[in-house]
């Protein structure tokens, strides 16, 4: 390495000094620097070129005879070593100023003071060897040769940098990461070469490494300085943010102020930005969506005021207007929104009405795409389709001076056995009547109805009214029988009352006890899909102590006599797949079978006589099971798609793709619930290529196109039909 920079050492001055020339010619340029720095360095690439300069020269008139080599060598060497102390002296002033600003010293380290000075004794040093000949010294070939003082002029180079380290180090947390790089490479990088230019004589390799690491300080300058300001642009970017959002907050503060005041709703807001959350849009839409539909009930000339804002006017305008792609996107949110906040708040809506309002209006009044996401936040709250939004806690006491003055919350009436009992005394024991009683009834809210308006907002029908007397009053069942009357039964309480009630498909059984009697009741239910509930009251009676406990036992088919035909809407023609009737969501399910490409799915299609919302109709599953059957044993649904032209979202097994059209036979919902009642001939073709299956089927105007695409990798897709209040008849495979 020593021979190849011998060799061409000449070139490499030449190359580091035009180095040094474009650095410095930069730094004239540069803006970023404080104007002393900026001085500072400027010197010392100026010395360093310089340096180098001089250094070369020396070489290439060593030996000249003549008199230009006379003063060459001779002024040559004096440049080089005076100038290797000057630029130890000017790099302490390039310290002393970052002491200075980065360090906010106001008094210098004295260490520094000292290296300055001796920076200065060693530039006279060398005037002064000049002269004697004690550093170097010319002989009669006018060849350079180390004078006896030689050594000594390794005190500056390499003695000052480093106690010029210790203060470095001392201050090393005033500097960034490359400033301390930078200035540690400038004390050792010398000092190394240094003690190697000891033993290789005739090659300039300190003052190369002087001139490099000069370089190498502008360049870790420029990179201090573009980290500060990377740093700078961080801090203001997140300081505009932080004033953005204190901004919107403030917004948010004087939306929602002014919304109370009008009476408006957050909640509205909130549903609207959800809405377009789901629907995807981006951040900012979601955020104009919800200061939207906070304020649109302000009017359009109240809004249109705020120039900044013209969006929250616009949207105004058209809130509440039927369904048109024409109509700004914000207003087709808030739309649905304000609807869908409005009714799930009012407790004469059941949730049932709700769900079919926004599918029987999708396309009319409402965007379908925001009317189908409101459906799907509303059926968050559901299983199957069976709603459970009403939740009443049972009252553990009744005064009920006159009759139904006092009526208990529904208590269900499903297939487990439940045990109910209660406390009975008179209010007023001067007057000659005074019992409990029990109401059986349907309602969507599980509450006994008393008025007209709620009466038919909650489809309520009640069956009857039991009285521990064995009395009975039949309403709405299609029959009530009364069995086994015992009179003063040995385990009858005075006081104390129980009831033990279950049902199986359309009949209930109830086993009521009291001290005066005991008896069972069984009550026939109009169908199958209608539920039960049962509510406590009475008439001059204070019923205390009301307690239910729903038992593990649950009643099978031949636990409950049958004292009214079973409804059968499947007596008809069977065909490769036994006939199954549905009466609540996914209650039945056809046999499963294995699709195949252009496989063809026939069958009859009758919604029951019950039917009153548009999904009552079939279902189509597309799954797997290890025994075929609908959750079966290793059970994975691919798609289940309504006759409606709902269909479940995508899944860890397979993302779906469904396509829902009104056809031009398609007239309304209304008109399509009659034909499905009338019942109908329906047809499911299946194409099958690979992991993808495709189904269509067109039933009364609603055309149904859903690709499903297999991410399991199963094979083997089985399809079976289910549904809520409908019969399925005649299935055959083609």
């Amino acid at each position: 390495m020593f021979d190849f920079i011998r060799n061409h050492q000449m070139n490499i001055m030449l190359v580091l000094c035009a180095a040094c020339a474009t650095m410095t010619v930069m730094l004239f340029l540069t803006k970023f620097l404080s104007k002393k720095r900026k001085w500072i360095l400027i010197g010392m690439e100026i010395i360093a070129t310089l340096l180098l300069f001089f250094d070369r020269f020396a070489y290439i008139y060593a030996g000249n005879p003549t008199f230009t080599g006379y003063i060459m060598v001779r002024l040559a060497n004096f440049m080089v070593f005076s100038l290797t102390s000057a630029i130890v002296l000017t790099f302490n002033f390039y310290l002393i100023d970052l002491l200075r600003n980065e360090g906010k010293l106001s008094v210098i380290p004295r260490r520094l003071i000292i290296t300055g000075f001796v920076s200065l004794v060693g530039i006279l040093v060398v005037i002064i060897s000049t002269f004697s000949g004690f550093y170097y010294y010319f002989d009669s070939q006018n060849l350079y040769h180390r004078g006896p003082g030689f050594l000594l002029c390794y005190v500056v180079p390499v003695i000052c940098p480093l106690i010029q380290y210790t203060v470095i180090f001392q201050y090393r947390k005033c500097f960034s990461k490359f400033i301390y790089t930078a200035l540690s490479l400038y004390i050792f990088v010398p000092i190394l070469v240094g003690v190697i230019q000891i033993f290789a004589y005739g090659i300039s390799i300190v003052n190369m490494a002087m001139v490099l690491v000069s370089v190498s300080l502008y360049f870790f300058t420029y990179l201090d300085v573009n980290a500060a300001i990377e740093k700078a642009h961080i801090i203001e970017i997140e300081s505009f943010k932080t004033e953005q959002k204190r901004m919107q907050s403030i917004f948010s503060q004087l939306a929602l102020a002014f919304a109370n005041t009008q009476n408006l709703s957050e909640n509205t807001a909130q549903i609207a930005k959800e809405i377009a959350e789901r629907a995807g849009k981006s951040e900012e839409d979601c955020n104009k969506v919800y200061y939207s539909a906070l304020l649109y009930n302000a009017g359009y000339e109240a809004l249109s005021r705020i120039k900044d804002y013209p969006f929250l006017s616009e949207t105004a305008l058209y809130v509440g207007k039927d369904y048109d792609e024409s109509i700004p996107l914000f207003s087709r949110i808030i739309t649905v929104a304000v609807d869908y906040d409005k009714m799930i708040h009012d407790p004469s809506v059941p949730p049932f009405f709700v769900r079919d309002h926004f599918l029987r209006e999708a396309g009319r009044k409402y965007d379908p795409v925001f009317s189908n996401i409101a459906v799907h936040i509303l059926d968050e709250g559901t299983k199957n389709g069976s709603f459970e939004t009403y939740s009443h806690k049972l009252e553990t006491e009744l005064i009920c001076k006159e009759y139904r003055a006092s009526i208990s919350s529904g208590i269900a009436v499903e297939r487990n056995v439940t045990d109910i009992t209660f406390d009975s005394i008179p209010l007023e024991k001067d007057k000659a009547f005074s019992a409990p009683s029990i109401i059986l009834f349907d309602s969507y809210d599980k509450l006994v109805q008393t008025t007209q308006e709620s009466i038919n907002s909650n489809k309520y029908l009640e069956y009857g009214e039991v009285w521990f007397d064995a009395h009975v009053i039949s309403t709405g069942a299609r029959n009530i029988e009364i069995r086994n009357i015992t009179d003063s039964p040995k385990d009858g309480k005075e006081g104390s009352y129980k009831i033990t009630v279950c049902r199986y498909e359309d009949h209930l059984l109830l086993k009521l006890l009291s001290a005066q009697k005991a008896f069972e009741v069984i009550v026939a239910l109009p169908s199958a899909s209608k539920s039960a509930y049962l509510s406590i009251t009475g008439e001059n009676a204070c019923i205390s102590n009301i307690k239910v406990e729903q038992t593990e036992q649950i009643s099978q088919e031949n636990d409950i006599p049958r004292i009214a035909e079973k409804l059968n809407f499947i007596d008809r023609i069977e065909s490769d797949i036994p006939n199954v009737q549905i009466v609540k969501p996914l209650e039945a399910f056809t046999k499963g079978v294995e699709i195949s490409d252009k496989m063809n799915l026939f069958f009859h299609a009758q919604s029951l006589p019950d039917a009153n919302l548009i999904w009552h109709c079939p279902y189509i599953i597309l799954y797997y099971s290890d025994d075929k059957k609908v959750y079966g044993k290793n059970y994975r649904e691919y798609a289940m798609i309504k006759y409606d032209g709902e269909t479940n979202d995508s899944s860890e097994f397979a993302e779906n793709s469904l396509i829902m059209k009104k056809t031009e036979t398609f007239k309304n919902w209304e008109e399509w619930e009659l034909q499905n009642k009338a019942g109908y001939e329906s047809q499911i073709e299946f194409f099958k290529n690979g992991n993808e299956v495709t189904l269509r089927t067109q039933n009364k105007g609603i055309f149904i196109q859903n690709t499903s695409k297999i991410k399991d990798g199963t094979k083997e897709i089985y399809v079976a039909l289910s549904g809520d209040q409908v019969a399925l008849t005649d299935i055959r495979i083609r």
